[in-house]
Formats: structure tokens, sequence, C-alpha cells
């Protein structure tokens, strides 16, 4: 069995003209739907990373109500987000920043929907 990892945009997907986004959650799900190239051609679109990472969920949660999966993007001008489909063991997806701006990495998070 080959995971979602390993398929390009499923788990993870990067254009230095766009920007980055990396998926985790039901793998099975998200190799059908791609969503970490999803969201970085929406941000190539002009689409802030927030709002990338929502579209990204919300397409698979149209079919899927009820997966489990969470998406972080950043974009090349340093503005990140993130996105989790709200379930029974997620109500919350919790995500690590690190950049200039701050010694230290901070924790964020995003409640999902």
């Amino acid at each position: 069995r080959v995971g979602d990892s390993p398929i390009i945009g499923a788990g993870a997907y990067a254009d230095s003209s766009a920007g980055a986004a990396a998926a985790t959650g039901d793998g099975d799900l998200m190799m059908r739907f791609l969503p970490s190239y999803l969201a970085v051609e929406l941000m190539r679109a002009g689409a802030d990373p927030s709002a990338a990472c929502k579209s990204a969920i919300s397409r698979i949660k149209r079919f899927y109500p009820d997966f489990f999966g969470a998406i972080v993007c950043a974009n090349t001008t340093g503005h990140y987000g993130a996105a989790c489909n709200k379930a029974p063991s997620l109500t919350q997806f919790h995500y690590m920043v690190s950049n200039s701006e701050s010694d230290t990495p901070v924790m964020k998070s995003a409640d999902c929907f």
C-alpha cells in the first residue's frame, strides 16, 4: 500500500511562485482530491492561505462530511493559514510557525468547521 504522502499534491505540494501546502488525515481520501495541490493553485490565483486551506477542505467535505483531515498553507509573502474538518476527534488543528518575526516557533491553531 502506498500512502498519500508520496502522491504529488495529496500529502504536500510546493511551487516557488505561489507557496506550499501540507495535508494530514485520511490519506485514502486525500489522494482522490489532491488538497495540497488545490490550495497552492488557489494561492497562485490570489487567495490568501487561510481561504485556500478552507476551500481545499470544503471540496472534500462536500462528498465526505465526516472525514478526518487538516491542511496548512503558506504563500511566498510569508502569510500562512490552516483549516480542518470538524470531526468527533478533531475540533481544532494546531501547527507551529517559525519565521523572522519571532526568535522561537509559535503554536497557532485553526478552529475546524
